[in-house]
């Protein structure tokens, strides 16, 4: 989280703007099911 400060986050946008997908994370899917899983648990406790 340190490396993330207003340069890299303009870096990222910007990129986004361009349609530029910058520092993609991919999982495998059994990881990225229970990842939402825990998500979607997060945001009904709000």
């Amino acid at each position: 989280m340190f490396r993330i400060d207003d340069a890299h986050l303009a870096w990222v946008l910007e990129g986004l703007v361009d349609g530029e997908v910058r520092n993609r994370i991919t999982v495998d899917p059994d990881t990225s099911r229970w990842a939402r899983v825990a998500l979607e648990r997060m945001l009904d406790i709000v």
